[in-house]
């Protein structure tokens, strides 16, 4: 009974979050709490899962918050700017040249973590040039997706926190142990990016004229994205650029080198930027008021998903969902199931979307791989590195559609296209990880 109850919890809620019934931190509360009652939990016993579990993700929540509204307001402020500016300057019409830039800065506008705003930073700096140059947009695309996959392993990045509230492992120490992967899969975008470029030249980029309608339109198009409005720009700081810089460094020093929590890090980092770069109190309320939807938005998901792994965990439903599923896997198969599950978690994450690939599918995963002496650890390490190739191509996902938005691109195109090569680069990573040691055979 438990394990048919808990296989149906997560069910339903698989099915909640990919129809769009509700938005996620309802589901993830009454859910949950339908099936307490169903496998006859009293309110005491529910009141201690719901404790326990939020307990666990207070912490990530809490780092949310701060961090998404720091790297948001860094952002307000034009730190990224010169960078930006100098390696498109720099691109000038060569098409590999363009194609790494994309990656580099695809990678640094994902430091905040957020989907949403590495597309409306990357597309619109780098669409006119693509167009330019008779680059088709769906290269563009494929790269912002391979560089948002590896920097998704930030400790700050939606991934990483759920595997930490799900494992329980300090997420400053899961992030210590993703570190040397993300090295090499920088140097893998960028490798990929100059590839798709040489790719592209050879398709005949950069050469081709173009007629006189585009060419206006692309002119039309940098005029538009050259001319920013008053209101941002009022809210540049081009002298404070080298101060926030160094600032940010500190930030990411202080969760590398001590122990102090995260987010205390993330609160030190804003309450300095908040006094330094927007001294006047309304301009300080306004970036906070700005920012404070999605930072919120994010925080109440890992709040709501406690009561779900609270009560999928203390109501004992995973025990019997673990054992359930062993049953029906192949005993030599047992062992290599992190395996399996890492080189398919690319069209697995996409068919569940990811809260219901982390929050459903990894706890059960993790349950049954530690019936054949896999580690939590292990499993969750595998898991996490290849759905993360699959953020831009899930297909009921707001951002795959403000991606192909902002790029002018059909979705069958998009996943067409984009699809075979992101998981293509999740299985080199999930090499990648093996050969470091990170996920171990």
């Amino acid at each position: 009974m438990l394990a048919f109850i808990g296989f149906l919890m997560v069910i339903v809620i698989i099915y909640l979050l990919m129809q769009s019934k509700a938005t996620p931190a309802p589901i993830f509360i009454l859910v949950p709490l339908v099936a307490a009652a169903a496998v006859g939990s009293s309110f005491v016993e529910v009141s201690k899962y719901v404790k326990d579990g939020v307990a666990v993700t207070m912490p990530i929540a809490v780092l949310f918050m701060f961090s998404i509204i720091y790297f948001a307001l860094m952002s307000d402020a034009g730190m990224f700017d010169p960078l930006i500016n100098f390696l498109v300057k720099k691109a000038g019409n060569n098409v590999v040249a363009i194609t790494v830039a994309t990656g580099i800065i695809a990678t640094i506008a994902h430091l905040d973590g957020s989907l949403a705003a590495t597309l409306l930073v990357t597309v619109p700096a780098m669409l006119p040039l693509y167009k330019k140059l008779n680059i088709r947009p769906l290269i563009m695309l494929v790269i912002i997706g391979s560089a948002m996959s590896i920097m998704n392993l930030v400790p700050w990045g939606g991934p990483v926190a759920r595997v930490a509230a799900i494992t329980k492992v300090d997420i400053n120490q899961l992030w210590h142990t993703l570190i040397p992967l993300q090295v090499v899969g920088m140097i893998i975008v960028l490798a990929f990016a100059a590839f798709l470029g040489v790719l592209e030249k050879r398709r005949g980029a950069g050469m081709q004229a173009l007629d006189v309608n585009a060419a206006a339109l692309t002119a039309e198009e940098q005029e538009q994205n050259a001319a920013k409005s008053a209101k941002a720009e009022a809210l540049k700081r081009p002298k404070l650029v080298v101060f926030n810089v160094f600032l940010t460094i500190g930030v990411i020093a202080l969760m590398m080198f001590t122990k102090i929590p995260l987010y205390a890090a993330f609160m030190f980092g804003l309450a300095i930027a908040l006094l330094v770069n927007y001294p006047n109190v309304k301009e300080q309320s306004a970036r906070l008021k700005a920012h404070a939807g999605e930072a919120l938005s994010m925080a109440t998901i890992l709040l709501a998903s406690g009561v779900f792994l609270g009560v999928i965990s203390g109501a004992k439903m995973l025990d019997g969902m673990a054992i359930a599923f062993i049953s029906i896997i192949p005993p030599f198969l047992g062992p290599y199931l992190h395996l399996i599950m890492g080189v398919f978690a690319v069209p697995i994450g996409m068919l569940l979307g990811t809260d219901s690939y982390f929050f459903g599918l990894l706890p059960v995963a993790m349950s049954v791989g530690s019936k054949y002496g896999i580690d939590p650890v292990n499993m969750a390490n595998a898991m996490l590195i290849g759905k993360n190739y699959g953020v831009l191509v899930t297909p009921h996902a707001a951002t795959t559609f403000l991606a192909i938005g902002l790029a002018g691109v059909e979705l069958k195109e998009h996943l067409k296209y984009c699809m075979p090569l992101l998981w293509g680069l999740s299985l080199v990573s999930l090499f990648a990880a093996i050969l470091l040691g990170i996920v171990k055979i």
